[in-house]
């Protein structure tokens, strides 16, 4: 129930008029476009969703290895880089596992421990691949170790701050703490390679109550942000940081009053939410090629949005997307993405559960025997273990539809 409250985020009004005109619903400013949110649209039947197959074109589905030195899991973190997969889980969170695009298990990156060379507090990681290095976030010790793909450590960069999320991009970090309330004072720093400060953005108001939350998204020229208690999804270039959209919540979005309230402690978000129709911001998001898309929670209810900046077009559903494709990859939501794709995580006991549910969607007339029997037969080919016990999650490809 606490991580349901912690992940509720809020909403404040920002708002810039200038240089507006209408295309289909959205707003485009001179330097950022309006996404409005109707309220019609939010829904809580569960029967309203987008299928699948209208933004996707195929699915990549990669077994991970089991064996002794990768047991996996609760998968809290994927990112790909050329053919390598770099895996962060939640349980035992002192290595990243670093897998092929088969699946293969080649290496763990990090270790616990008080060494010089060694992890005391996980807390997230990113990857240059240009220079082929991970870097790995010790919060505890505010340093960031850097690696080669192999493991080897190359150095401790010392930051001097707390952070809990941190992203690399063309020579740069940046790293996240909501509100920090001892040494850097700032929600989002900007470092060079040395850990020299290059910019702050957002002076921390020091709120008892910490929003953490997937605030970063890679992009070819850049990195997307999005500050938890904000609508507004920035674009960050090197130092620059520039407004791309502000979802627009209307009548639905927290008062602000409301918000400083949930963040004082005076109110539990999740009674604003239960008691009062209202959806937070932006809780996750991902841009590849015309779609935008990111999950808000209503009531109690994640909703998904896809936005096609091309056709100007919003789209919601209730939970994920339907999946009407091959395998049938039931709610499994996205934790990342490539360049042509969004990430999901299928993790080892919905892997089983799907397996045997065939037979009653057989029975429901929702697949035919014909589909039941491939369906089952392609799983079972996948997998890579007799049983949850020593089975791995599956790291899911959904590739984006190009037109």
């Amino acid at each position: 129930m606490r991580n349901l409250l912690l992940s509720v985020i809020v909403f404040i009004f920002l708002t810039s008029c200038s240089h507006r005109k209408e295309q289909r619903g959205s707003i485009i400013h001179g330097d950022y476009v309006t996404i409005p949110v109707p309220e019609q649209d939010i829904s809580t039947d569960i029967n309203h969703t987008i299928l699948l197959s209208t933004i996707v074109d195929k699915i990549d589905v990669i077994p991970l290895e089991f064996n002794v030195s990768c047991i996996l899991g609760e998968i809290r973190k994927v990112a790909i880089c050329g053919d390598n997969i770099f895996v962060l889980e939640s349980q035992r969170s002192s290595a990243v596992y670093r897998f092929d695009m088969r699946g293969n298990f080649l290496n763990r990156i990090g270790s616990k421990g008080q060494g010089p060379e060694e992890i005391i507090e996980l807390n997230d990681f990113t990857v240059n691949e240009e220079e082929q290095l991970i870097y790995l976030l010790d919060n505890y010790r505010q340093s960031i170790l850097s690696c080669t793909f192999d493991g080897e450590v190359k150095e401790s960069i010392k930051i001097n701050q707390y952070a809990d999320q941190l992203h690399y991009k063309n020579g740069l970090f940046y790293l996240f703490l909501d509100q920090p309330k001892r040494g850097e004072l700032y929600s989002l720093v900007v470092r060079d390679i040395h850990g020299g400060i290059k910019e702050r953005f957002f002076p921390s108001k020091q709120y008892p109550i910490n929003m953490g939350n997937p605030v970063f998204a890679p992009q070819e020229e850049g990195v997307l942000f999005c500050k938890p208690m904000y609508d507004t999804v920035y674009f960050l270039r090197d130092t620059e940081m520039s407004r791309l959209y502000w979802v627009d919540f209307g009548s639905l979005r927290y008062s602000p009053q409301e918000i400083e309230d949930i963040y004082t402690e005076r109110t539990k978000s999740l009674d604003l939410l239960l008691q009062k129709d209202r959806i937070t911001s932006i809780k996750k998001m991902f841009r590849v090629g015309d779609l935008f898309c990111f999950n808000s929670i209503y009531k109690i209810f994640d909703i998904f949005f896809v936005y096609n900046a091309r056709t100007q077009e919003l789209k919601t559903s209730v939970g994920s997307l339907d999946d009407d494709l091959e395998y049938m990859f039931y709610g499994n939501e996205f934790c990342g993405q490539t360049e042509d794709a969004l990430i999901g995580i299928y993790d080892s006991e919905r892997i089983m559960e799907d397996i045997n549910r065939y037979d009653q969607h057989e029975k429901e007339g929702k697949i035919t025997k014909e589909q039941k029997e491939r369906f089952q037969s392609k799983m079972n080919a996948l997998r890579r273990g007799d049983d949850t016990e020593n089975m791995n999650p599956w790291i899911l490809l959904y590739h984006v539809k190009k037109d």
